[in-house]
């Protein structure tokens, strides 16, 4: 004991409490003592002076030991109390242990107090030590009940004969019963049909025989409105102390949800998420099947590119919400003019393509071309609107037009332009005369490489925000061309002639270099640290070196690598992998962030995710739009996120142009934001205004916190 032991002495005669005391100092035994003889002053010294022990006559003019022994008993269960009386008969003596008493001398024989009360205090300590035990254990037993019942995890056991020990109150109320208690005693085949008991009962025996566990196996059951559910069931063997099994304990997890947005995730790998249609990654690989086929029968492939004439005039004026419903029956009324064999595919917004395998020669295809220009032309009838559009059709042939998927699809699209330059509405073959009228689009292409040499170019930047706080947190940079006739032209003009010429490598490099030098100019300026975000095209990673660009950029302007985030089209990761991914690897280890940009829309697979190390994920735009109208774009926004959620990927949703939008995706719990809602792309100067703004902000909602 730390301190000298404190012992409260209930007795009247100073006599004895001397004579008690030098019984005890002769015992080895050091102490304070304070003696007491009322019950008050009893009570008094029991809360304020706290004693270890206490020693009591057994009979006091004003109080006796038998109702200090109670009072006690009341307040300190395992506090030693032992009887030092002058007379006292076995009867007695037994009567007071039997009431709680440690034990009892006679002041006859003092000798023996000090074992007494050594013997007290052991007994005390040990019967404390057995109460915090059998307290720990009945709080121990409490939590495990309470864990049991909040888990998601089914937890259940049973004996050898695959009776039900127990279970926790989730399991219960699977299988119908009020309380875990309800279901003890029970088998599988009071809870469930025959078929499932019987294969249940052999899952159990062959943990219980084999001794081995069966670790997260899914499997399907049939659920209460008659679909199909998953779940991932664990059993494992118990074991008694000579190791024999007796036992078996099993957990189960609905992951039905889980199961269904994995084969959503899945789908739209190879599927556009609007139309269901292939996507471009599987018409891709229905081209490359088509080909080798058609190399071993000597037959021809046709590529036939389809976009709607005069679309954006419906979108713009009936709405987004007719635009996709028109793409949705255009892809139906494809799928009716072609063969089992053909692949209709969505390549994004109003253009489809279509692989058309097993062909004769070129005029077979004539029979299908007319064939869809008749059946997109007639009208349709969505959301109380008669609509009628046309199509505009160009098409390359295997082996005569090109011997892979990009050069057959750029001559398709030349084609194609070709028949809306032919007034739409028809169909037009790619053909060598149509080399001679690209030549007259080389004044852009020329201009294109001066560009850069004359100062042409420019950025702007798009706020991206917190959804959460509402924080600015980053911007995207986004170049716009300065041409000194056509005025300021957008990206998506010329961006396509600079990857087409290379052009982009220098146009990217510059891109880079522009975009670290700004965001380090803010940040030394003292404006809020925000991220910069710099898309990078396929053809620098094939053609430059973006790797050494990025190193250089940081380099020289300072930038803190963690700062820059490099946006990645899913293009970029099915091309060269093992080198893409080497590469990107590598500027990984440089600090900075990694993002896919227009997630859903093309490649998307969770391979890329994991081995390419991503940091975020840009839900594109055509998910967003209508996010609030389309329960369609709503079901996959709320997949990809809580798929990035559980990979630890942060998502960011672009396009976002109303309010009500940015509500839906607070709700889904989409981290970031941008779009129009929030701020159109800013020249540098007016994004530093943007800045300014944002920094007041911050400094007048920490003066309101103080």
């Amino acid at each position: 004991m730390a301190h000298p032991l404190r012992i409260l002495i209930l007795e009247d005669t100073p006599t004895d409490v001397e004579l008690a005391q030098r019984e005890l100092r002769k015992a080895g035994i050091e102490f304070v003592a304070q003696q007491v003889e009322t019950r008050d002053d009893f009570l008094k010294a029991l809360e304020t002076w706290q004693p270890d022990i206490v020693l009591a006559d057994y009979k006091l003019p004003h109080f006796d030991g038998l109702s200090a022994l109670a009072l006690l008993r009341e307040r300190s269960p395992d506090l030693p109390f032992v009887f030092v009386s002058g007379t006292m008969g076995e009867e007695f003596a037994i009567d007071t242990l039997l009431r709680g008493a440690s034990d009892y001398v006679l002041k006859g024989h003092l000798a023996k107090l000090g074992p007494a009360v050594t013997r007290a205090l052991q007994v005390a300590e040990t019967q404390h030590r057995q109460h915090l035990a059998e307290e720990d254990l009945f709080n121990s037993r409490q939590m495990l009940r309470t864990v049991l019942d909040t888990i998601p995890q089914r937890v259940f056991w049973k004996d050898a004969d695959s009776i039900y020990l127990g279970c926790n109150q989730p399991f219960a109320t699977d299988n119908g019963y009020a309380t875990p208690e309800e279901l003890s005693g029970k088998t599988d085949m009071d809870i469930a049909t025959e078929d499932v008991a019987r294969r249940r009962r052999t899952e159990d025996r062959q943990v219980i025989d084999s001794g081995e566990a069966r670790m997260n196996v899914e499997l399907s059951f049939a659920r209460p409105d008659g679909s199909t559910g998953w779940r991932v069931v664990s059993k494992v063997p118990l074991r008694d102390k000579d190791g024999r099994v007796i036992a078996i304990l099993g957990t189960y997890e609905d992951i039905t949800e889980r199961k269904v947005n994995e084969e959503r995730t899945r789908f739209l790998v190879y599927h556009d998420g609007l139309t269901e249609l292939p996507n471009h990654l599987l018409a891709y690989d229905r081209l490359q099947q088509a080909m080798a086929y058609a190399d071993r029968e000597g037959s021809k492939v046709a590529l036939v590119f389809l976009d709607l004439d005069n679309f954006k005039t419906i979108n713009d004026s009936l709405g987004h919400s007719v635009g996709d419903k028109l793409l949705r029956e255009v892809a139906a009324r494809l799928g009716q003019c072609v063969r089992d064999t053909d692949t209709v595919s969505r390549q994004g917004g109003d253009e489809f393509l279509i692989v058309v395998p097993a062909l004769s020669d070129t005029d077979a295809t004539a029979p299908v071309l007319d064939k869809l220009l008749q059946t997109i032309h007639m009208p349709m009838e969505i959301d109380g609107h008669e609509l009628s559009t046309t199509v505009s059709i160009g098409i390359a042939m295997f082996p005569d037009d090109g011997r892979d998927f990009e050069s057959l699809m750029k001559k398709a699209d030349t084609a194609m332009y070709r028949a809306k330059e032919a007034g739409r509405n028809t169909y037009c073959f790619y053909d060598k005369q149509m080399n001679d009228d690209v030549l007259e689009n080389l004044q852009m292409r020329s201009g294109l490489g001066r560009a850069l040499e004359r100062g042409e170019f420019v950025l702007h930047y798009q706020p991206q925000i917190d959804i959460a706080s509402g924080a600015l947190v980053g911007v995207e940079a986004l170049i716009r061309w300065q041409h000194p006739t056509l005025g300021m032209v957008p990206p998506g003009r010329f961006i396509p002639v600079a990857e087409e010429t290379g052009q982009i490598v220098p146009i990217g490099e510059w891109v880079m270099m522009e975009a670290c030098r700004q965001a380090a100019a803010w940040h030394a300026a003292g404006y809020p640290k925000i991220s910069m975000a710099v898309n990078l095209s396929a053809i620098q990673f094939k053609r430059g070196d973006v790797e050494k660009v990025v190193i250089r950029a940081l380099h020289e302007s300072g930038l803190d690598p963690s700062l820059l985030e490099l946006e990645l089209t899913e293009s970029i990761l099915i091309r060269d992998t093992e080198n893409i991914l080497a590469t990107v690897r590598r500027m990984k280890l440089l600090g900075v962030m990694l993002s896919i940009d227009d997630f859903g829309t093309g490649y998307s697979s969770l391979s890329y995710l994991k081995r390419f190390s991503v940091d975020k994920l840009k839900i594109d735009q055509s998910f967003i739009r209508d996010l609030a109208t389309d329960q369609d774009d709503a079901a996959i926004v709320r997949a990809v996120v809580q798929m990035a959620r559980s990979l630890g990927l942060r998502t960011i949703a672009e396009g976002v142009e109303d309010e009500k939008i940015l509500d839906y995706l607070r709700i889904y719990h989409c981290d970031e934001a941008q779009g129009y809602h929030i701020a159109r792309p800013l020249p540098a100067d007016q994004m530093t205004a943007y800045l300014v703004a944002e920094q007041d902000r911050i400094g007048g909602a920490q003066a309101g916190r103080q």
